[in-house]
């Protein structure tokens, strides 16, 4: 389980240490899907990241603890990732960076336990506001019981303020309604959208975002992490009788060692297949898996890193080590090698 740190700072006068000001994006032209290895999510303008469940930015400072599951259940694929806030008063969710508010969709699926609740937020620059003024809205969402479901911070009603974003001083409270009614009246901009849970302290899963104008609608599935795993041979030449040792890493994209367990399979010369030689190894403090074996022949050998929750199962390249074999007399006294 991992605790994934606060992507960018929060500061009073932006969200997420992004600007409110002068905001472009890149057009999308059609609805997309994107598979997003554990919480790597591609893009800066949507992710998940925590934020403040009273007040947007005062958060528990530890950050939640992320866990890829295996889901078969799972709106997309067949895994989700599993949050967990350290305590009440901190949620977790997503936050996208959108060219306009009102016509955004922006909603994520979620299965609580024992439900959950959350909340919502909504910053963003409208026509006619002063220099360094934003619309920010607040709105309360809840998760029930019944398995999994969309939460759409979207569709809320929202609690709107005029801010002076550079201090956060309320400028002007402007009342409850939805993002599409409020900027029918207050006009339409760019902002971001941010909805969560774990307000209550209670762990929950998420999968599948949703984010973008219609017909532009990206949804990110949210799979297991893309691990790897290496190999390395102490010798790539033994003599017959001899030891040699075989290590073995697996990381993720962003080089984290998983310090997972492996088996050694091995494929002597003349074999069709390889054949574990091993028990699971245990990795190392450092997170390497090592062993040592005596192969009789040339033998190719590989690390194989067995399917978890949070990634599927895969091999290592294969490497071979060749053994020289001793040299002996044949019945008429000349040396011949030994097979």
């Amino acid at each position: 389980m991992r605790r994934f740190a606060l992507v960018a700072a929060l500061t009073v006068g932006s969200v997420l240490g992004l600007p409110l000001t002068g905001l472009t994006l890149s057009a999308a032209h059609a609805d997309e899907t994107v598979v997003v290895p554990g919480t790597s999510f591609p893009s800066s303008s949507t992710y998940l990241t925590y934020f403040g469940c009273v007040d947007l930015f005062h958060a528990d400072t530890r950050g939640p603890l992320v866990r890829v599951t295996r889901d078969d259940a799972a709106p997309l694929g067949s895994r989700a990732a599993g949050l967990e806030v350290p305590g009440a008063g901190t949620a977790v969710g997503s936050v996208s960076l959108v060219g306009s508010v009102a016509d955004a969709t922006s909603s994520m699926a979620v299965r609580a336990a024992a439900g959950s609740s959350g909340v919502a937020y909504v910053w963003y620059v409208a026509p006619g506001l002063q220099p360094g003024e934003v619309w920010s809205g607040r709105a309360d969402l809840t998760a029930t019981v019944d398995g999994w479901q969309q939460i759409d911070g979207a569709a809320a009603s929202y609690e709107w303020s005029r801010l002076e974003a550079a201090t956060g001083a309320v400028q002007e409270q402007a009342g409850a309604a939805t993002i599409d009614d409020f900027a029918a009246v207050h006009g339409d901009g760019p902002g971001y959208l941010m909805a969560g849970l774990g307000c209550d302290g209670r762990p929950f899963g998420v999968d599948a975002l949703r984010v973008g104008p219609p017909g532009s609608v990206t949804t990110y599935d949210l799979e297991g992490w893309s691990v790897s795993t290496s190999i390395t041979a102490s010798s790539q030449q033994i003599s017959h009788g001899g030891d040699v040792t075989l290590s073995a890493m697996s990381v993720d994209t962003a080089s984290t060692t998983m310090g997972a367990t492996l088996v050694l399979e091995a494929r002597p010369e003349g074999a069709a297949d390889f054949r574990p030689v091993t028990d699971p190894v245990l990795a190392g403090p450092d997170g390497r898996v090592t062993t040592t074996v005596t192969p009789e022949v040339t033998t190719d050998y590989r690390w194989f890193f067995a399917e978890r929750a949070y990634a599927d199962a895969h091999w290592s390249a294969t490497t071979r080590v060749v053994v020289e074999q001793p040299i002996v007399e044949d019945q008429s006294g000349g040396p011949r090698p030994h097979h």
